[in-house]
Parts: structure tokens; sequence; C-alpha cells
């Protein structure tokens, strides 16, 4: 029952449970975070977006790579949100962080705003992937670049591995070929996907041209 409750909370946290999926995110998909944001250059003036920042813990290490530039982030839930804010309280307060509840199907930005876009294991939850991955390449400048990350990559060897989960969740598990033809449907150039060894993290970085 707690396993469930917990599970449950991963689409859009809210209350107790909430809270425990929140901290259990910030923790867990720390290291996953810090493999796949080696695959972009993020630099010191860029502005950065992260779409689905959870707890905000991402928001945080983007913050320190950006320097003099900017980071914003979303979430559909208020609950993340609030606690993305407390993580980040210092860099809120001097406007280097930004943070809004909205969902990726209507980014509340301008065209051509952001360098990079990050979205760290929340891809499976988005409601018209294939729409959302064209309305990131809206805010995207040209030569901006969209870095997903996965942790439940579908493993050959151990088909049935996230089976609890996506049953319990209604998602799918990705593959690489599938994330690469969607990016290539949405118009990205450039894709770019990686596997980590002994595990099954993905990360796939896509361009706007």
């Amino acid at each position: 029952m707690k396993y469930h409750k917990l599970v449950e909370n991963a689409v859009k946290p809210t209350g107790f449970w909430g809270n425990l999926m929140i901290r259990s995110m910030n923790k867990g998909h720390s290291d996953l975070t810090d493999w796949a944001l080696c695959h972009i250059d993020i630099k010191s003036g860029d502005y950065v977006l992260d779409v689905g920042c959870g707890g905000g813990k991402t928001i945080n290490k983007l913050a320190d790579m950006v320097g003099s530039g900017k980071v914003y982030g979303i979430d559909y839930s208020d609950l993340c949100i609030k606690k993305a804010e407390k993580l980040n309280h210092k860099n809120v307060l001097c406007g280097k962080v930004k943070l809004s509840q909205a969902s990726v199907s209507a980014l509340p930005y301008e065209d051509s705003k952001f360098d990079h876009v990050t979205a760290v294991e929340t891809y499976y939850f988005w409601p018209d992937k294939l729409n959302d991955l064209k309305e990131i390449f809206r805010v995207l400048k040209p030569g901006g670049k969209l870095l997903l990350v996965f942790e439940m990559l579908k493993d050959e060897s151990n088909p049935d591995k996230w089976k609890k989960v996506e049953d319990r969740l209604k998602i799918e598990a990705v593959s690489r070929e599938g994330i690469y033809e969607m990016l290539d449907r949405a118009g990205y150039l450039n894709i770019r996907t990686y596997v980590k060894s002994g595990t099954t993290w993905l990360c796939a970085v896509a361009e706007k041209e």
C-alpha cells in the first residue's frame, strides 16, 4: 500500500505522499541527472528551462552552471513548485531562478527564448508527446538543444523490469529508437542518444536548427 501511494504521486505530487515522492525524486535522480548533463554544453549567460522540475534539484544544478544566465522551471504540481522554490530560495530571491506552475503543452514563454531545455524523468507523463516536443521546439533558440533524460529504458534481456511501474501509472518505458523517431518527427536535428553501460539510463540530445 505504501509503495502504491508513493508511486502514484509521481504523476502530480500532492499531500503527505507527494512530499515523500518529491524527496525521493530529488535524491534518486541526482546521479542520473549529473551523468546526462555531461552531454550538453551549458555556458555562463545561457537561459535554460527545466520541464517537470519536480522538487528543484535539477534547477539547483543548472543554476550553478549558467553563471550570469537564468534558469526557469515549470511543473504541473503546485506542491513541486513550492518545494523547488524552497530549495532554490536564494536564486529565486535574486531573480536567477524563476519557477511557474504550467504544462509542457502550453509553455508560458515567447518563441526562441532558451539556449537549452532539460526534461528529467518526465516525458513518460506528457499528454501529447509529439506536440509537446514541438512546443519545446518553439521556445528553443535556433541552435538550442533539448536534453531528455530517462531511467526507464526498455531492457530486452529483462522485458518485465518496469512492468509494475508501467501498469500502476499507465505509462511505458522508452526505447532508444522510439525517442529518436519522436524527436525527428517533431523537427529536431543532430539527434544523439546515449546509454550508460550497465544501466537502463538513457539520454537524448537534439537541436533546433
